[in-house]
């Protein structure tokens, strides 16, 4: 039965109902004494009647103060505490909020198995509820960041690694990607020998036909034993696709607590939306490519090769370390066009440029400078040591075997090589302009020779 309400104040309409409660009983009573054998004349008077009803009022008020001061209190906590929630959800302030309550500030203490226990048991339940999705909404958000920000493959990759173990029960992972035909580890962090992991049959069969696995490990037991630096309880392989094409696998590792909900929700979505944001990445990463090399000789193309030069120059005059630069130019290449075409003549420029890509060292730089020209920057390098360099490089051409329709081309190269800081320069500029003067006496002297700069300067 639901009792009507008198006012917007369920507390004040206790009370009325209370006092009316009280006007009752203070009216019945001398009747009651009546019936229970009291003489009439003793309690049927005006003055016992005043007296019943105060009682009455009396008892009234103490039960709505009581109730207020049991009932109450359990009330007012918990319209505060849901005030609280609503005024920082509403302010964009819940990150705050959310983390005073971690510290156990804000969740209810149920004391009873009724109604307000019950109620308290679901405000915490609604807090938790809220803090987890606010939790995941925070993580969504710096993963989101990640793929609009992060246009390199590898910093995508580990970024978003650090964001899965940081934010889940993933102690840990690993992301491997198709690349020309085999699947290779882009990301790591946690898993030992992760490498070993891409002949395992079930991230193969993850990559190979885009199916989700979930293995769940029998305690002490690790998968292979080459999974992780602890006992993992559960391992998920997680494809990513994008638009129907399987780019590559998340492989996540759980330790001693297994994932909840907030975890699993978070690996699909990160497995998911990989996909785009990995084939940005990868388009991004082939439009830098084009944009660096030379599509005929596959080494950088001049535009490139002059920044890096610039990098390079400015690193070792703030270091006071060597830098060399080696030109070298194509003898007679005139001559090949004119005898056997440009067909042949760009298949000697292709073999030129493999060899300096052969004989050069890691850290040097081959860039296709002009038509039939190449410019070598070798970062650490001293003019003589480039000297060397391009010895070999010289005996190398001289010595290959250039076939064109039965015909033996000979080809040969001239060299020009300048080291800083043994030749003061001002800038990279005149450190290739010094190389190309080497370059052109090498011409004037014969052909193909190498000349160094330096040498230059004292015969002069």
């Amino acid at each position: 039965m639901k009792i009507p309400r008198l006012t917007k104040s369920i507390f004040l309409d206790q009370f009325i109902y209370m006092q009316l409660v009280g006007v009752l009983i203070g009216l019945a009573f001398p009747h009651f004494l009546v019936w229970y054998g009291f003489a009439t004349e003793q309690v049927l008077t005006t003055e016992f009647y005043i007296l019943t009803q105060v009682a009455g009022q009396v008892v009234g008020l103490i039960s709505f103060l009581m109730i207020s001061l049991v009932i109450r209190p359990h009330l007012k906590t918990l319209s505060n505490k849901m005030q609280d929630i609503a005024i920082n959800i509403n302010s964009k302030d819940f990150l705050d909020y959310s983390e005073k309550c971690n510290e156990n500030m804000c969740a209810m203490e149920v004391v009873s198995n009724d109604e307000i226990g019950i109620s308290a048991s679901a405000y915490n339940e609604l807090l938790n509820a809220l803090m987890s999705a606010h939790e995941t909404e925070q993580v969504f958000n710096k993963f989101s960041k990640i793929m609009s920000e992060s246009l390199e493959v590898q910093t995508l990759s580990e970024e978003t690694v650090d964001l899965l173990i940081g934010a889940t029960r993933i102690e840990a992972a690993a992301i491997y990607l198709f690349k020309n035909g085999e699947i290779e580890l882009t990301s790591t962090r946690g898993i030992t020998d992760a490498d070993k992991l891409t002949k395992h049959p079930s991230v193969m069969d993850a990559v190979n036909k885009g199916r989700a696995q979930k293995i769940n490990l029998p305690k002490h037991v690790q998968l292979d034993g080459v999974l992780t630096h602890f006992t993992p309880s559960e391992v998920f392989i997680e494809p990513i696709d994008f638009k129907g094409t399987h780019l590559g696998v998340m492989v996540a590792a759980t330790g001693a607590l297994m994932a909840d909900e907030k975890t699993r929700v978070i690996l699909q979505l990160f497995s998911r939306s990989m996909g785009l944001a990995l084939n940005n990445a990868l388009i991004h990463s082939k439009f830098q490519r084009l944009a660096a090399y030379d599509s005929l000789t596959n080494v950088y193309n001049r535009r490139f090769g002059m920044a890096r030069l610039k990098e390079d120059f400015a690193r070792s005059t703030r270091e006071q370390s060597s830098l060399s630069v080696i030109m070298v130019d194509i003898d007679h290449f005139k001559n090949i066009n004119d005898t056997y075409g440009h067909l042949v003549g760009d298949k000697a420029i292709v073999i030129i440029a493999s060899i300096l890509k052969n004989i050069s060292r890691d850290g040097d730089v081959v860039v296709r400078y002009g038509g039939e020209e190449f410019l070598m920057i070798l970062p650490g390098a001293s003019s003589a040591d480039a000297a060397k360099v391009a010895e070999r490089i010289r005996h190398q051409v001289k010595d290959t075997i250039f076939k064109e329709d039965n015909q033996q081309i000979v080809m040969t190269i001239s060299v020009g090589v300048c080291g800083y800081p043994e030749i003061q320069v001002t800038d990279e500029v005149e450190l290739i302009d010094k190389a190309d003067q080497a370059l052109y006496h090498a011409k004037q002297s014969g052909r193909n020779r190498v000349v160094e700069f330096a040498r230059l300067k004292n015969i002069a």
